[in-house]
């Protein structure tokens, strides 16, 4: 597990593991569909133009369904800004495949009647395998944030998840045997008054910061006690208001600086740990043994994105491909989310994931039954011709390389 990949030096930037391999699988699956296009002769234009429509929908989809499913998480973060701040944060996951892959389809679907104006069997069977491919490096992005975690096992490729990970935090909060955690590792809210698990983010923040953060709350008391003695002493009114200006601003930083980590310096002080020790002590703690559903949906998608591009060059009627991912995929989301851990079942019996799932199978099995009255293929599936510019371009590229 690896929520954040790297750190761009000099910028203190981190880049979250699960971002990366949505943005490499987006990449790799844009390129593998614009080469079918091209091998097709279909535009690959075309399909570059709905794979940056289906990276907006696909976010913005995903995202919404994990907050409307998940509400209670966001409605009490503070005000409306903090809500909508905590809303637009994916930097951590939060997205429900469903909601993103719905908007896409919704979203291209409209791109290609209306604007692009070519055949929605055709192009949708081009872009399907590349779907397929984009989720498995998804998955694999779940594994590396510790998030779509599975129920616990004594499987012997069972994995064990570190302290603070989705996992092991609903082990702890189920009080699931072996699943206690050291008093050091747990803070009293005061807001709330409930006890809480120090979060892995506060646990992989560099050591300087916590020390700087620590240098902040022991130094500040003693000048905001210095300021405050200025201030009763100061018989002059510019200076009363300069000093009242200047504790507002040292009162302010202190709050700040116990906000920025909070758990963290409670626990060090209460228990008389450095930062190193705190976190020597959570290595110790890891989720118990669980289904590596992450890699099960990684090798399942990849499998079926090879499947799905051996249909496309297979294929006797256009929209076989796509009806094909809605029927195969959801089958294999509704057997995995069996032994998945992470989502409630709050949808008549079943998770989000699994209704959706049975709803997508269903239309794919409506769509093969429309294919078939439909002719074989798509009277707007006709061959891209590019455009004579660029047919000219091409030429000369090719003849310089030649007499290169």
């Amino acid at each position: 597990m690896m929520p954040v990949i790297f750190r761009i030096p000099f910028l203190g930037r981190d880049i979250p593991s699960y971002g990366l391999m949505m943005m490499i699988g987006f990449m790799l699956a844009i390129v593998w569909a614009a080469r079918r296009a091209a091998k097709s002769k279909a535009n690959p234009d075309v399909v570059l133009n709905c794979g940056f429509i289906a990276l907006i929908a696909g976010v913005v989809g995903c995202r919404f369904m994990y907050v409307v499913h998940y509400w209670d998480q966001f409605k009490n973060r503070g005000d409306a800004g903090q809500v909508f701040m905590a809303i637009i944060d994916v930097t951590k996951g939060g997205l429900e495949f469903y909601g993103g892959f719905i908007l896409t389809v919704i979203a291209v679907v409209i791109w290609l009647r209306w604007r692009e104006k070519v055949s929605l069997r055709w192009y949708l069977d081009i872009l399907a395998p590349s779907a397929a491919l984009g989720l498995a490096f998804g998955r694999i992005g779940c594994l590396l944030n510790g998030c779509c975690f599975g129920g616990v096992c004594e499987l012997p490729w069972a994995v064990r998840f570190p302290f603070g990970s989705p996992a092991a935090l609903q082990h702890w909060q189920r009080k699931l045997p072996e699943a206690e955690l050291r008093e050091e590792l747990i803070f009293i809210d005061e807001p709330t008054g409930l006890a809480q698990s120090l979060s892995r983010e506060i646990l992989t923040v560099p050591e300087e910061d916590i020390a700087q953060a620590e240098a902040t709350i022991a130094e500040l008391p003693g000048q905001i006690a210095a300021r405050q003695a200025e201030l009763s002493r100061a018989s002059n009114n510019a200076d009363r208001q300069r000093l009242t200006r200047e504790l507002a601003k040292l009162n302010r930083k202190l709050e700040a600086a116990r906000r920025e980590h909070v758990g963290i310096h409670t626990q060090m002080q209460k228990y008389g740990l450095t930062f190193a020790e705190l976190r020597a002590i959570a290595a110790e703690h890891r989720s118990l043994p669980v289904h590596p559903t992450q890699l099960y949906s990684m090798v399942t998608a990849a499998l079926i994105a090879f499947l799905l591009s051996v249909v496309y060059w297979r294929r006797t009627r256009d929209g076989q491909v796509v009806c094909a991912l809605f029927v195969i995929q959801p089958l294999a989301r509704w057997l995995i989310e069996v032994i998945r851990a992470d989502n409630p079942v709050d949808a008549m019996g079943f998770t989000i994931s699994q209704f959706l799932a049975i709803c997508m199978t269903i239309a794919g099995l409506i769509g093969f039954w429309v294919l078939r009255r439909m002719p074989p293929r798509s009277p707007r599936a006709r061959p891209w011709e590019p455009p004579e510019e660029e047919k000219t371009a091409r030429k000369k590229g090719a003849r310089a390389a030649t007499s290169g």
